[in-house]
């Protein structure tokens, strides 16, 4: 059967499938990838494509190319067909997009949303000779003057590639790749610049160990995190609790924040983000569909209520959910329990959104990115300040526009600085692939460091808006409101100084 195709919109989109020869021969516009795996000292390794390739036969590029299957994610497929052609493995990282149409030979014509990849390896392929007839490493400097010299030796898309990208954007793919690969330590390039933030308000180390003991403990008898007990202490979920929560010292208050966050980050790794724990993009959009159960009780006859039971006591995530929405009413009243519903509930949304991308192979635009990363954020965890706090703000208060704007301009501000702590982490294979460093780093064509730079600015000019807003509306406010801004002000300042130390952000 006829290989197909993935046909897709100018923005990546898909919009169909047609068999292969039909893509080429009309010059139907279709998902690919290029990778370009490079060595420690720079060199790129080349392939010279086999003289039974049904178009560019004999011809050099780049080190492997292909296409996604249907359902196929794209860095997937890429670290298949490295293995196909040039039984090589080793990590990917998505480094670039670019849409192009160009004739070939045998009257075909490319017409590619091409996303490419870089990986480091040192080790020679092994090279399928039905695919490559021949391969060499090629040091990054010679290769524009080698197709200034004979651009018929090499392929349409690499000329492409170098003529889009230039020898300087090619040499920061493997800048990247190379930051990104073990063993090593994470470079420079990953250092995170100073960021605009409010001032600390409190630290009490014993205070945080406290609730982070008590937290273990939950851990264990929820079942999640199994067999990473160390990881989760480490990572100081205490220590967020009482950073963030300054507005009081009862450890069983502040619980509830580590407890909060443990079990939506249990979510996030287990379901969302990380392969090596489980990860299925197809399967994040029904299992967020399942712990809507867990949020609020399904009423169900009989039989099926038993069914629902035995598929919530079965999933670690959902009995820590549920643990966590159980605490929750032990000290928030109806009106805030739906608030802290709302706030994850719309957030699973995003992350199916998320899903889909990876699904895809779609690359969101900056502004969808930010636009859905204000939700998918840390909402969920400061929808508890004034409840930890042991107070409510009314739900017609905590909703009004003006309020709003200022939690979710704090919200966007603190998720945008997660971005820059978890970048490092993020660029490894499986585990996410979305972050405002590399969205940044991809679109404009500049270094990681660079892009670090760009994003910590975003942050500042959003912190900025924050603090405009919050001064604006504290001229008017009442004592109750004014208390809950000073609860989002030290929690901007304590979710920063616990990213800047956590170990869950360390590679």
């Amino acid at each position: 059967m006829e290989e197909l195709l993935i046909l897709v919109s100018p923005k990546d989109r898909q919009t169909g499938y047609a068999p292969k020869l039909q893509v080429h021969q009309q010059g139907l516009r279709h998902r690919a990838f290029s990778i370009f795996i490079f060595d420690r000292d720079g060199r790129l390794l080349l392939q010279q494509r086999a003289l039974g390739k049904y178009h560019s036969a004999g011809l050099w590029t780049n080190t492997c190319c292909g296409h996604p299957r249907l359902g196929e994610r794209t860095v997937a497929a890429a670290q298949r067909r490295l293995r196909e052609e040039m039984g090589m493995t080793c990590k990917l990282f998505k480094v670039s997009t670019l849409l192009y149409h160009e004739p070939v030979s045998n009257q075909l014509i490319e017409h590619e949303y091409d996303h490419v990849f870089a990986g480091i390896c040192d080790i020679d392929p092994v090279a399928n000779p039905d695919e490559a007839q021949s391969w060499q490493w090629q040091a990054l400097s010679q290769i524009p003057a080698a197709i200034d010299a004979a651009p018929q030796t090499f392929t349409a898309w690499f000329r492409r590639i170098f003529e889009t990208y230039g020898l300087d954007g090619v040499r920061q793919w493997h800048e990247r790749a190379l930051s990104c690969t073990p063993p090593g330590r994470v470079t420079a390039d990953w250092h995170v610049p100073a960021l605009h933030c409010p001032v600390l308000l409190r630290i009490d180390e014993s205070l945080a160990s406290e609730v982070d003991d008590r937290l273990m403990g939950w851990v264990e008898n929820t079942g999640i995190f199994a067999d990473q007990q160390q990881k989760v202490r480490t990572s100081g979920f205490g220590r967020f609790a009482m950073l963030c929560h300054t507005d009081t010292d009862d450890p069983d208050r502040l619980l509830l924040s580590a407890q909060c966050i443990a079990a939506l980050f249990a979510v996030d790794d287990y379901y969302c983000d990380d392969e090596t724990t489980g990860s299925v993009p197809a399967l994040v959009g029904p299992r967020l569909s399942v712990a809507l159960s867990a949020l609020e009780p399904v009423h169900l006859t009989e039989c099926y209520r038993m069914e629902l039971e035995t598929a919530l006591d079965s999933d670690p995530v959902l009995v820590g959910l549920r643990a966590y929405m159980a605490r929750v009413a032990e000290f928030a009243t109806h009106s805030q329990i739906a608030r802290v519903r709302h706030e994850i509930i719309a957030m699973f949304v995003t992350m199916t959104a998320e899903a889909a991308w990876r699904l895809m192979g779609t690359t969101p635009a900056l502004w969808e990115y930010l636009a859905q990363r204000q939700t998918n954020s840390f909402l969920p965890c400061m929808s508890l300040i004034d409840i930890i706090g042991g107070y409510e703000l009314p739900a017609n208060v905590y909703f009004s526009p003006a309020v709003r704007r200022v939690t979710t301009l704090a919200a966007s501000a603190t998720i945008i600085a997660n971005d820059l702590y978890s970048a490092p982490k993020e660029c490894r294979a499986a585990v996410g692939d979305f972050n405002l460093p590399g969205l940044l780093a991809n679109e404009r064509h500049c270094s990681i460091e660079h892009a670090m730079q760009l994003s910590a600015d975003i942050h500042d000019d959003v912190m900025r808006l924050y603090e405009a807003a919050e001064k604006e509306l504290l001229a008017n406010a009442s004592p109750l409101l004014k208390r809950y801004l000073a609860g989002v002000k030290s929690w901007v300042a304590g979710s920063l100084e616990w990213h800047r130390h956590s170990s869950r952000y360390q590679t």
